[in-house]
């Protein structure tokens, strides 16, 4: 069983004595065709695997449920961002320290999970973030474009924090320290928080590093995708317009106080 999770603060440098208790989170919406394999690929790890069926129109939630996973319902749809949080409410209510999110169309791959565990181990206090290659098969020009773009903003945004890391602003496949990322006061509903959480995360003095992952994009023809690029384009340079404002005045608006860190495990 999993161990629920701690609240007490405790010196970010000594997570020697921290045990962490990963889950799988797999947010869903309409993607009957492809969320069965990857919650039956997780699962294949021996991980638990949550699933946030962000008010599907499809049978996502029963296929999902068949392969394993544990379906959490939103009665209509309310966003990535929203199912993230969901998802992570719910993990950290169910005592884990950390969710892995993973895409439900069959972009990220089981087999980089291994490699977000290791690093979990390593630094469980860091956020772990995907950064895929540059380039590949099948990847759209607006991708390619937008990472680039928004790769910028996270480095105007934080780039005294980010300590010459650079991540993947707009990869989902993510390992999330729960404490931490609860505690932000994140804004953000749909794409957008991902963006958000990132730079939140820097400037309260989680680290976030790159994890090299693989992606798979399908042929055009068989590519199922949410992302709308006028409108949520917009709201991501939204986003980072509202923090690099922050950022002018920072006096007024930095953070006062670190956040609390998980604390060690009791001794048994």
């Amino acid at each position: 069983m999993p161990h629920p999770a701690p609240t007490t603060a405790r010196d970010p440098a000594d997570s020697s004595s921290l045990v962490p208790s990963p889950c799988v989170l797999i947010p869903t919406y309409n993607n009957a065709g492809t969320v069965a394999d990857v919650v039956a690929a997780a699962r294949e790890l021996g991980l638990p695997v949550l699933v946030v069926d962000d008010g599907c129109t499809d049978d996502s939630a029963s296929r999902a449920s068949s392969a394993g996973g544990e379906v959490i319902g939103h009665s209509q749809n309310l966003g990535k961002g929203t199912a993230l949080l969901t998802g992570w409410q719910a993990a950290a209510e169910r005592g884990y320290s950390h969710a892995i999110s993973m895409d439900a169309d069959g972009q990220h791959l089981a087999g980089d999970l291994p490699a977000f565990l290791a690093a979990i181990n390593r630094e469980p206090t860091t956020l772990w973030a995907g950064t895929r290659p540059h380039g590949g098969e099948n990847v759209p020009r607006s991708s390619r474009f937008g990472r680039r773009f928004s790769d910028f903003m996270l480095w105007a945004a934080a780039a005294d924090e980010l300590d010459g890391e650079r991540p993947d602003s707009q990869c989902g496949f993510r390992a999330y320290p729960l404490q931490q990322v609860l505690a932000l006061g994140l804004r953000g509903k749909r794409y957008e928080l991902e963006m958000e959480v990132l730079v939140k995360a820097l400037w309260h003095h989680v680290r976030v590093r790159a994890l090299p992952v693989s992606v798979y994009y399908p042929p055009t023809a068989e590519r199922i995708s949410h992302f709308h690029t006028r409108t949520d384009n917009a709201r991501i340079v939204g986003v980072y317009t509202r923090l690099m404002l922050m950022r002018l005045f920072w006096p007024i608006f930095r953070p006062r106080r670190p956040l609390p860190l998980p604390a060690p495990e009791p001794p048994r």
